[in-house]
């Protein structure tokens, strides 16, 4: 399994849009979900960040999962194609979610890059 976390914040740009482009524009996402959901890609939720030590830059987040890395691709195509972007300024992580033990091995076999 995937996850994908978005991180986002508004621009001026979202400040600026009318009411019924901010409205047009969270009706796209919705129903864009349901057909990402009959896919398999679903939204574990969405949240406000909160002030914590080392908290991301951004100000809100959603957390997706997708069944496969070709289907989260898809899934961040579609937040491009939908005029996301044009209104939020973002940060994305994708990845496929692995064992503690996995991660922990691979750190241990970092080694640091020569420059």
């Amino acid at each position: 399994m995937y996850v994908v976390v978005e991180t986002w914040t508004p621009k001026p740009a979202f400040f600026a849009a009318d009411e019924e482009t901010r409205n047009n524009l969270f009706a796209g996402i919705q129903e864009a979900m349901k057909q990402l959901a009959e896919i398999g890609v679903v939204t574990l939720g969405w949240g406000r960040v909160e002030p914590a030590a080392h908290s991301a830059s951004h100000e809100w987040f959603a957390v997706w999962q997708a069944p496969s890395r070709d289907l989260a691709d898809g899934f961040l195509g579609g937040v491009e194609s939908s005029g996301w972007y044009t209104y939020f300024e973002q940060s994305n992580v994708v990845g496929e979610l692995r064992s503690v033990e996995a991660v922990a091995a691979e750190h241990l076999a970092l080694e640091a890059e020569v420059k």
